[in-house]
């Protein structure tokens, strides 16, 4: 699973990742769980290539900048040494969003927690910091808010 985690009382996902095997350690699939600032989260269920890359409509409204139509792009590394998931957003016109995480392997032993918490204790904050900080200035620019539809999950696609 890829995830923040929580500090000092809050924690924000834009996307939590959870890679899913088989008992001989296949890949099966990822579900991709995408949250909005309106503490909705919808999931998707995906069957990457040999590549890593999987593709699906978009479901879910995400940005009131963004429509909420389109496909997203995603790829996910196998978690090794590192780890990188890159997902993009695609309308007719091409790409409306692109997102990349990328981090290296650590042992989850109580020094490393603790170490992790110490050093960068506000990054969910900071997160959610700054996607709204982006929305202002967004707005500043006048860019079009587009109208949320009541979200209705019918499961996981």
């Amino acid at each position: 699973m890829l995830a923040h985690a929580r500090a000092l009382g809050h924690v924000f996902n834009p996307i939590t990742v959870y890679w899913c095997h088989l008992p001989d350690g296949t890949l099966e699939c990822v579900v991709a769980e995408v949250h909005n600032t309106y503490g909705q989260r919808h999931c998707y269920l995906l069957r990457p290539d040999e590549t890593g890359r999987a593709h699906t409509d978009k479901h879910f409204h995400v940005s009131p900048f963004l429509p909420e139509q389109g496909r997203y792009v995603m790829r996910f590394d196998r978690p090794g040494q590192r780890l990188g998931v890159h997902v993009q957003l695609r309308g007719d016109d091409g790409p409306l969003l692109t997102a990349v995480m990328t981090g290296r392997r650590r042992p989850a032993t109580r020094v490393q927690l603790v170490r992790s918490t110490l050093s960068r204790p506000l990054v969910p904050h900071r997160v959610s910091a700054l996607i709204r900080l982006h929305g202002v200035a967004l707005w500043l620019r006048r860019v079009p808010i587009v109208a949320r539809r009541q979200h209705v999950s019918k499961g996981v696609r």
